[in-house]
């Protein structure tokens, strides 16, 4: 397969057009493995939003938000880690056919690049083994695991500066 030609924005919410929004909505609610609940709001008010276009169809995403404090506050009290400052890398989503093209990956650079000295931190379920190749391939730190006491899971905590331990 011809590698297709992928156009990358990374752009604050209020910059994004509201139809992309939506289709980036629509993404991440296709995908599996994060709750739906809060997506838009999430996005309304995170602090960058990467994504990748092809043929005028959003193909990637992943975001840079402001974790709200109550679910900080959880995994914080999981792993007695502090994540106070730190954003929260979420809602990366590739369609299924551009997978394996390295989207997600320059999109997670992208971010990264552009959010300056700005702490990540980003939660993985264990078993959710490609996400968890390309955080590690693009330089973030596992720092911690613990159970998610709602689901059951196992999750990976990463971080691009290792958080300390709270006081």
């Amino acid at each position: 397969m011809k590698r297709p030609e992928v156009l990358y924005f990374f752009e604050r919410p209020e910059a994004v057009p509201p139809k992309r929004l939506f289709q980036i909505r629509d993404l991440i609610e296709e995908g599996t493995g994060v709750g739906t609940s809060w997506i838009m709001e999430n996005l309304q008010r995170a602090f960058l939003i990467g994504y990748a276009e092809h043929s005028a169809e959003i193909v990637g995403t992943s975001t840079h938000k402001y974790p709200k404090d109550s679910y900080r506050k959880k995994i914080e009290d999981a792993t007695g880690l502090d994540l106070s400052g730190y954003l929260e890398r979420g809602y990366t989503a590739v369609r299924p056919g551009y997978r394996g093209l390295g989207i997600g990956g320059r999109l997670i650079r992208g971010l990264i690049e552009r959010s300056g000295d700005k702490k990540v931190y980003v939660t993985i379920r264990t078993d959710n083994v490609p996400p968890l190749k390309m955080t590690h391939r693009e330089g973030m730190l596992l720092v911690a695991t613990f159970r998610n006491h709602r689901t059951g899971h196992e999750l990976a905590l990463f971080a691009n500066q290792r958080p300390p331990l709270k006081a």
